[in-house]
């Protein structure tokens, strides 16, 4: 699980979609403060293409990890919950960190991950920070 982060880290940081992709089952749910939405990879590599064009809109520098905690929910499932750091243009040098939590299916090889949680209205913060003006539906 350690290996499958921080390759999940390293493609986040280069806004690689493929790989990001890869770490996904082909169904899962994502989830956030404003609801949820099962997807398939191809609905969700299509969100994703939006995504990677919004945070290079936003000025997105860096990605990192600042902190994991795991949590075994049975022998097929864990939760881990990642700190994660990122950094923009409009910010420079000042980590801006927000937590997402991550199910993970282990009985595959490698885990693949089933659910993503946002903890927080991503678009709501950036607009807090400067980075939007206004917050797009």
């Amino acid at each position: 699980m350690d290996k499958l982060f921080k390759d999940y880290e390293a493609a986040f940081n280069k806004l690689d979609l493929k790989k990001i992709s890869g770490f996904y089952a082909d169904a899962f749910i994502s989830a956030g403060p404003k609801g949820l939405a099962a997807q398939n990879k191809k609905e969700f590599e299509e969100w994703a293409g939006q995504a990677i064009d919004f945070y290079r809109s936003v000025g997105l520098n860096s990605a990192k990890i600042v902190s994991k905690r795991t949590m075994p929910i049975c022998n097929d499932y864990s939760m881990v919950v990642i700190r994660w750091g990122v950094t923009f243009e409009k910010t420079g040098n000042r980590l801006i960190e927000f937590d997402v939590s991550y199910i993970l299916y282990e009985n595959t090889s490698p885990p693949q991950i089933i659910l993503i949680l946002s903890h927080e209205d991503e678009k709501e913060a950036m607009k807090k920070l400067g980075l939007l003006q206004k917050v797009p539906r």
